[in-house]
């Protein structure tokens, strides 16, 4: 009934001797975390009653971006699971980035941090320019958050740093940034301190560069500001505590792959020629799955209806 709207196909009548099999069960959720959690109760129900293993499962999904509310959903139950074809969200580049800013913000002395976004987006602090950093905050005993925010007080009377005008400007320029989100800790939501650190670090344009992969990048740093956004209630330094402390343990558990009996958790697109016991389809709504590119492409809206035939076909 999905494919048959396609016209560009050769039409076939398909049929088996099998018989009718179970009918496919709608659920509608409140959200992607409810929807999420409604996928892993029923797993871990199944798994309990001694119906399937884990390996018995798969979840699709339409894009990456909406394995974030799953994998959450899989490490507060402690279900194992496996992504397949794709980088686990809090592991991907720029969701690293981001939550880089933040830890920063929670605390200047985090030097692993700061190594990593001091530059990015490029800024003109390259490899000489943070040596001379690290210098200077070595002669005056200082971590290099500290040393950044001493240039962006002192400015230009910071004399006996060895840097010409445009180094020693890139750097008071980044001491300033991570003046103003230390500032803004104090009062500031997670949501609101994120999307500081978005603007003032310019990391929002550097992401949005007009291409694919782009758009991708931005759907996972939108999908991060949802997580941010549970935190809503909350203000100052403990929300953001609170919300860097839950990333931590996702992050960790991230790094146990999950081999053997495991759910799959994949997208339409690498799910062609696989099956499984049990198949669930996440985010079945329009802008998702059909994806908002295709709604006013014919063209496109065939290759929804392909991968939506491909997913529910996947179960066996």
């Amino acid at each position: 009934a999905i494919i048959s709207a396609n016209r560009l196909r050769k039409q076939k009548h398909l049929w088996t001797d099998n018989g009718r099999g179970d009918p496919v069960v709608v659920h509608e959720a409140y959200n992607e975390q409810d929807e999420a959690l409604f996928v892993v109760r029923e797993i871990d129900r199944l798994v309990h009653r001694g119906q399937a293993a884990y390996r018995d499962f798969a979840v699709l999904f339409r894009t990456n971006a909406q394995s974030r509310a799953l994998e959450d959903a899989f490490v507060r139950r402690g279900l194992p699971y496996r992504l397949v074809g794709g980088t686990r969200f809090y592991q991907r580049k720029e969701v690293k980035d981001v939550l880089a800013y933040l830890r920063l913000a929670h605390n200047p002395y985090d030097t692993v941090s700061l190594n990593r976004v001091i530059n990015v987006p490029p800024r003109g602090i390259g490899t000489k320019t943070l040596a001379e950093l690290e210098r200077w905050a070595a002669k005056r005993g200082l971590s290099l958050g500290e040393a950044a925010l001493h240039l962006a007080d002192e400015g230009s009377a910071s004399g006996d740093l060895p840097l010409g005008g445009r180094g020693r400007s890139a750097l008071t320029g980044f001491g300033s940034l991570l003046r103003d989100l230390v500032a803004a800790k104090a009062e500031a939501t997670v949501l609101e301190l994120l999307d500081l650190a978005l603007d003032r670090s310019g990391y929002a344009r550097y992401v949005q560069d007009g291409s694919e992969e782009g758009e991708d990048r931005w759907r996972n740093i939108m999908e991060l500001r949802t997580k941010a956004r549970d935190y809503e209630q909350l203000r100052g330094p403990e929300a953001l505590a609170s919300f860097l402390e839950e990333v931590s343990l996702v992050q960790e558990v991230d790094g146990l792959d999950g081999e053997g009996d495991a759910v799959t958790l994949i997208t339409l697109h690498q799910a062609k020629g696989l099956e499984f016991p049990y198949v669930f389809i996440v985010g079945f709504e329009e802008g998702l799955c059909p994806h908002a590119r295709s709604l006013d492409d014919a063209a496109q809206m065939e290759e929804e209806r392909r991968l939506c035939y491909v997913g529910i076909t996947r179960a066996m």
